[in-house]
């Protein structure tokens, strides 16, 4: 009987015990709630209601305890986590404190069976505190970013039962709060992350952290001396002091107070030296980050192989060198070996691989190993899942002779990169579980592997690039790859078409290459099908006839859009376009027309290439690019004032602009100019340079050749001290030179690189494709979406027209004032410009003497001071110019003899020609003989210059017959040349209308009114 009344008191209390689904919290607790949301919509969010935890309402029904951000004890129904993380929804990637409002936390102490409270990411701070007191319940606090200081953390001392604290992100300064923290006497875990402390503290009692077990001061602390005051906690097996900036080296006292540590992480430090013996002391030691610091030499031996409870080893981006220890294999329960990007050298011998019972991770790439490497040493590491092999000098070669047998790893990334391979490793063939496969930077040849994509249907991430590849891309492999995002097969000899399904097949992809290759015909209408790619570069193909309007109408994710160097045509810019993401387009070197449309995606742009196509109309406002590209178009109209405020290179030369150059332009720098390249040459513009052009202080390139400029070089120019390339030639500039110009450098001291820039603007999200497996930190240089400009103009050196690009900019520097009506004389303050290579102030109308001062200009390699009104000597201090390959005087009043050592000894009569009071010319001092031509065979007194006329008319008309042939089918293939050729004969027929009918009027008028007085 007493056994049947248990059971139905057990049964009773089963059926009155709420479940999962049944579960319901108190009403007080529920109000608590309400009130909690009410402040919080008012004095936190200011009234943004739509955004306040939309499910927390006031009905009776609403069971507290299913609304988001609460959890309730299964058992007693009380709520015992509540998470109020980032309440006001800010943006974490860019995440700053602008205000810190105050909190009001008297409103938490109804929960006060809170065992785990999260008020992370809201800037938040509080004067009173007695509602977080009253949690004495509560084991973990997170309070990261926010703005709470050391007071903050004294008002939460009688929390005893608190086990973790997270007060990362917050505003403590000074030394290590040692006796705040002392008062969490059950405290095993303390993040002060990213905070700016200073200073170990001075007096502290071990035993007061008896149970702290966990300490994270990632980014907050730049002294080592904090490891040896943490060391001393009895009860420490966590330690993580990376990206802090501590300098100095690793010392044997720091180890050994260290010694019952199972975790040290140290990565992005300071830190340099060679890695103590005593490293071998952390015998409980079992992951150790050493990564991006300055440590040097060998690896410790035998410390470092005494450790046989390591786990993982990461001392990537180090200078450490030697050869690979050979007791590394004695590491039996090493898992992931890290080793990248370093200076190692020497064979990879199998003997110094770690053990093949746990090893899961093994990147020993970019370093100097060289030899011959088989994979079949490792064939018997079964749990193997990354494998990253490669060296810096292509000196590593893969061994695909010998294989034989299966390995019994199942490989889930493999980086075979620069390591001289000729043919892809025959055990890729038994991988059927791969998700990232890179074999880019070989000399792989033969049809492309799409084996791959049938073995492993779980693949996400492709690169072929930078290989010998051969044949087509049809026919792909027959089931569509959902699963792949990422695929390059950039830099290879694939030819042919795109298959017509394409876009189908690959349907989630994210990121395809296919640049510098030999592909052509039309773009398929099915790339508009890959909905969510980021990034499409078709760059230097053959690719002809129109972009598909699925591809621009679709593609709304699209990124980056790299279109450049193919044969495409049509309005790119049609009503279709609806690109509004894109932040680098480059369409170049194309023969797309049309104009430019009115669009707001303008003015977000990185990149917005549209150069040596036939576009036309007028450029539009609010181009905002920080690289603008459309140079060699037919663009007319004036130069727009709204935009560029973010711009670094403008080149719009080569076109039909005319008006003056708009100082409004200038304006919209506001005090600040990014710009180091503008291009205005061979325009019509017209007017003087506005003085405002002087605040573009960044500038390194001017070239305004080839206008309608007038007035005088503004001494504004004078401020632009970092000019390296300045080019006012063919204009009608006049006046004198401004002797001011000797204070720009002309690259002197300048370390700068200006010849190539790189943007980045996106990135994938590879995290979840791999967010299983470890870091993978060799691999996120494939994550980030980078434009890279590679500057390219063109320069008058030594009387020719040179193409300078790349880093061959940095190594040039010229001023070229030629083909204007300056007057005056030649400063002499310019002979200061000790680093010009180019100086051209030829066809002016400039007098005195050439300066001796010029004698200084030890790097000048070009000087043309021709057509020009100088007189004197040339000074015989010149021939100290080592370098000059090129000098002129040509056609002006020069006198005395020439300097015929060093360079000039070297030079032409070219070079004086039309100074006749000139002597010592190179004829004279070459004496060359003439040689008399011999009298006909026959006898007779034919002048040797008598012309066959028949053979004169046959050569004449041929010649004509080509040149006219040969100008026919230029303007045949060129469209832009044939309008140009067009406009031109259009012009000259107006003009000599005009010049005939409109004299011949005048003449006519003239003569009549002449008439009428006579008579």
């Amino acid at each position: 009987m007493h056994l049947l009344k248990l059971i139905f008191l057990v049964n009773l209390v089963i059926l009155c015990t709420p479940t999962d689904g049944q579960r319901t919290c108190s009403d007080e607790q529920r109000t608590g709630l309400l009130e909690l949301k009410s402040f919080l919509k008012t004095e936190v969010m200011h009234g943004a209601e739509h955004v306040v935890l939309p499910s927390w309402i006031d009905d009776p029904r609403s069971d507290c305890c299913g609304w988001e951000r609460v959890s309730c004890n299964p058992t007693t129904g009380r709520i015992d986590r509540l998470s109020l993380f980032n309440i006001r929804q800010s943006n974490l990637h860019y995440f700053y404190c602008f205000d810190s409002p105050n909190w009001n936390i008297s409103l938490l102490q109804t929960f006060k069976d809170l065992k785990t409270l999260i008020l992370a990411y809201n800037c938040m701070r509080w004067k009173e505190n007695q509602g977080l007191l009253k949690l004495q319940q509560l084991e973990t606090l997170d309070l990261s970013f926010n703005s709470l200081t050391s007071s903050h953390l004294h008002s939460l001392r009688k929390l005893k039962s608190l086990k973790n604290l997270n007060l990362s992100g917050n505003s403590f300064n000074g030394s290590f709060p040692a006796r705040e923290v002392s008062a969490f006497e059950n405290l095993e875990t303390l993040d002060l992350s990213w905070n700016t402390l200073q200073d170990s503290p001075t007096k502290f009692d071990s035993a007061d952290f008896s149970k702290l077990r966990n300490v994270i001061l990632h980014n907050s602390f730049n002294s080592t001396n904090i490891m040896r005051f943490l060391g001393s906690l009895p009860s420490l097996k966590s330690l993580d002091l990376s990206s802090n900036g501590m300098r100095g080296t690793l010392s044997n006292q720091d180890l050994i107070t260290l010694g019952r540590l199972e975790v040290l992480d140290l990565c992005s430090n300071l830190m340099e030296g060679s890695i103590p013996q005593t490293i071998g002391k952390l015998s409980y030691l079992k992951v150790l980050y050493l990564a991006e610091n300055r440590f040097s030499g060998s690896l410790p031996v035998p410390g470092l192989c005494e450790l046989r409870r390591l786990q993982v080893l990461d001392i990537r981006h180090n200078s450490f060198a030697g050869t690979l220890p050979p007791c590394l294999s004695n590491l039996t329960s090493l898992k992931i070996l890290d080793l990248h990007h370093n200076f190692f050298s020497g064979p990879v011998a199998p003997f110094s691989i770690p053990s093949q019972k746990f090893l899961q991770f093994m990147d020993i790439s970019n370093n100097d190993f060289e030899g011959l490497f088989s994979f079949s040493s490792i064939f018997n590491h079964s749990r193997l899942e990354v494998l990253v092999l490669g060296s810096t000098g292509n000196k590593l070669e893969i061994d695909n002779g010998d294989q034989a047998g299966v390995p019994l790893f199942r490989l889930k990334a493999l980086r075979l990169s620069n390591c001289h391979m000729k043919n892809a490793p025959l055990f890729l063939l038994n991988q059927h579980s791969l998700i990232w496969v890179d074999i880019s930077h070989n000399m792989l040849s033969g049809a492309l592997p799409f084996w791959l994509l049938a073995n492993n249907t779980d693949l996400k991430f492709l690169n072929l690039g930078n290989n010998s590849f051969t044949g087509e891309l049809d026919p792909l492999p027959k089931n569509p790859m959902n699963g792949l995002v990422y695929m390059d097969v950039s830099y290879n000899h694939i030819g042919g078409h795109l298959p017509k399904y394409l876009g189908l097949f690959l349907p989630n992809l994210q990121h395809l290459n296919l640049s510098y290759n030999s592909l052509e015909g039309e773009l398929p209408a099915s790339v508009g099908a890959m909905g969510k790619l980021l990034l499409l570069d078709l760059s230097f193909n053959s690719f002809s006839g129109e972009v598909p309007k699925e591809l621009v109408e679709n593609c709304t994710d699209l990124v980056g859009l790299m279109l450049n160097n193919n044969n495409f045509h049509g309005d790119f810019f049609s009503t279709h376009f609806n690109l509004s993401r894109v932040r680098v387009l480059r369409l170049g070197d194309n023969e797309f027309n049309g104009s430019l449309a009115e669009n707001g995606f303008y003015s977000d742009m990185l990149v917005f290439d549209v150069s040596n196509n036939n576009m036309t109309g007028e450029i539009p406002n609010g181009i905002d690019a920080s690289v603008l590209l459309l140079q060699n178009n037919s663009f007319e109209g004036q130069i727009p004032c709204e935009g560029f405020h973010e711009a670094q290179v403008i080149d719009i030369s080569h076109n039909f602009l005319s008006g003056p150059i708009p100082s409004c332009l200038i304006d919209n720098f506001d005090g600040y100019s990014p710009v180091f390249l503008l291009n205005l040459e061979h325009n019509r513009l017209s007017g003087n340079i506005p003085p405002q052009l002087g605040s573009l202080l960044s500038i390194k390139i001017l070239l305004l050749g080839n206008n309608l400029l007038d007035g005088s070089v503004p001494k504004q120019l004078c401020q632009l001290t970092e000019i390296r390339l300045m080019n006012l030639s063919n204009n009608s500039f006049s006046g004198s030179i401004p002797s001011c110009l000797s204070n720009v450098l002309f690259g002197n001291d300048s370390n700068d690189s200006i010849g190539e820039l790189t943007f980045p603007y996106g990135h994938m999200d590879f995290v979840n494709l791999l967010q299983e497996l470890y870091d993978f930190s060799s691999f996120w240089d494939s994550d980030e979406l980078v434009a890279k400009y590679v500057c390219k103009i063109d320069f008058v050196t030594k009387n020719s027209l040179l193409s300078y690009q790349g880093n061959g900019l940095n190594k040039m520097s010229g001023l070229d004032l030629s083909c204007n009506n300056l007057t005056g004389t030649v400063p002499q303050s310019l002979g200061k410009l000790s680093s010009l290579h180019v100086l051209n102030l030829s066809h002016n109308h400039l007098t005195g003497h050439i300066p001796v001062s010029f004698s200084n200009l030890h790097q000048i390699e070009s000087l043309d001071f021709s057509y020009n009104n100088l007189s004197g000597k040339i000074p015989s201090e010149l021939v100290d110019l080592n370098f000059l390959a090129a000098f002129s005087v040509a056609h002006n009043n020069l006198s005395g003899r020439v300097p015929d050592k060093g360079q000039f000894g070297t030079l032409g009569i070219g070079s004086y020609e039309g100074n006749p009071f000139l002597s010592g010319l190179p004829s004279d001092k070459n004496h060359t003989k003439v040689i008399d031509r011999p009298l006909p065979s026959d006898g007779t007194k034919e002048k040797w210059y008598e012309v066959d006329r028949n053979s004169f008319f046959a050569s004449f008309v041929t010649t004509y017959c080509v040149v006219l042939l040969t100008l026919g089918g230029v303007l045949y293939i060129n469209p832009n040349w044939r309008r140009r050729w067009f406009n031109f004969i259009e012009n000259s027929i107006y003009s000599c209308y005009y010049f005939v009918v409109v004299d011949l009027r005048r003449l006519t008028r003239m003569f009549f009114h002449v008439g009428q007085k006579g008579a």
